[in-house]
């Protein structure tokens, strides 16, 4: 089925049609391309629109060969792929308005996610406030069963998807091209450790698709259409994040945004909006989860993390997606802590902080100024 699929995109049919093809003449699809008289069509007379598409048995028959190079790539590649009416196929997802008809996908099964499901989403370019909201909530709501979703982009994205990790989560990561690439290229690391932890990467898209602006907005609805409850973190008014908004109200998804305080920057303006028109009700502070639990029709079922096990799991992400070697070597510099090349650098932090010689919360605030700075490409030197 899925070869016949790929070769109906190929063919040039929209989304929407293969979506009725799919609920509606799925078990005809194959004798359409198997059978090409018009017998087939007139069977039924919705068909008939797709007559003259397969009366040219030459452009089918591309479609059939195009569809059959890109599977021998998925294959080559460890592409999945799932369509809209196999069992494989999202459950979640499968419930908006215009779900992709077909998914690529490495890694996971989708039923082997936890479908208590949260989109973390925000700006590209956090400040300490997203830092912390990612670092203290992610892990909380993991340790309550909880899987998180997000597109695999710089900033929030990438905090979200590495606080899951690091906290023994599962992660889905949506791209906005084919999964032949990852882009930005500088998370390709970050996205082998998606796979490695038990996650998945997965697009609409075919192998060689090229991430287009347009895909991105695209993509987003099915961040938002994969999980249950949507949570914003800074955002501006005017920023790409606010497209996770219109599909949220879209698809009647709740969304949460912590608070951001008193003074608003310009990267904190959409976040204010949402909180401020009620559009989004309020994380109040890092241990506030109830609501978003409640939200996903839970609750807290277990005993809290303490503070030190969220910080230690904080260090261990944040060591995880510095945004150069220099933003570790200026800390270390900065708290005079020299580690051999020979040894762990997180497994000693660790040791340190539990015999009291290192201030778990001196440690883990230069390392997110000094990664703020360098992806501003001015690290500070000194604390």
């Amino acid at each position: 089925m899925t070869r016949y699929i790929i070769a109906l995109t190929e063919l040039g049919l929209k989304n929407n049609n293969l979506i009725s093809l799919l609920r509606e003449h799925s078990s005809d699809i194959v004798d359409m391309f198997e059978n090409r008289s018009q017998r087939v069509f007139e069977k039924h007379l919705d068909l008939m629109p797709f007559y003259d598409i397969f009366s040219d048995s030459s452009a089918v028959n591309l479609a059939l060969s195009k569809a059959d190079d890109i599977l021998t790539r998925n294959k080559e590649l460890g592409i999945k792929t799932t369509y809209l009416t196999a069992s494989s196929y999202p459950k979640e997802l499968a419930l908006i308005s215009n779900p992709p008809a077909i998914l690529y996908y490495k890694g996971a099964e989708f039923s082997d996610i936890p479908s208590k499901a949260i989109a973390c989403v925000g700006t590209r370019k956090p400040t300490r406030i997203s830092y912390n909201a990612v670092n203290y909530l992610v892990p909380q709501w993991v340790h309550e069963d909880c899987s998180i979703i997000s597109g695999l982009a710089c900033g929030v994205d990438k905090l979200s998807h590495q606080a899951c990790i690091s906290a023994g989560g599962k992660t889905i990561a949506v791209l906005a091209h084919g999964l032949d690439t990852i882009y930005p290229k500088e998370n390709s690391a970050l996205a082998e450790r998606i796979l490695e932890s038990g996650g998945i990467l997965m697009s609409e898209y075919t192998v060689g698709t090229k991430p287009d602006r347009f895909r991105f907005v695209n993509r987003n609805r099915l961040i938002v259409g994969l999980s249950k409850v949507v949570v914003i973190y800074e955002c501006d008014e005017k920023g790409g994040t606010m497209h996770n908004v219109e599909h949220a109200g879209r698809q009647k998804k709740p969304i949460f945004c912590p608070t951001i305080g008193e003074v608003v920057e310009d990267i904190q303006t959409g976040t204010k909006k949402l909180i401020d028109e009620g559009t989004a009700s309020v994380i109040q502070q890092g241990r506030d989860i109830a609501g978003v639990l409640d939200a996903l029709g839970s609750q807290i079922t277990k005993p809290r993390l303490n503070n030190t096990s969220i910080k230690l799991n904080y260090l261990h992400a944040v060591l995880s997606i510095l945004n150069a070697p220099v933003v570790l070597e200026a800390t270390l510099k900065t708290l005079n802590i020299n580690i051999p090349a020979t040894q762990d650098v997180y497994t000693t932090l660790v040791h340190m902080v539990n015999d009291n010689s290192l201030d778990i919360d001196k440690i883990l605030n230069l390392l997110v100024e000094n990664n703020i700075a360098s992806v501003s490409k001015t690290l500070i030197l000194n604390g």
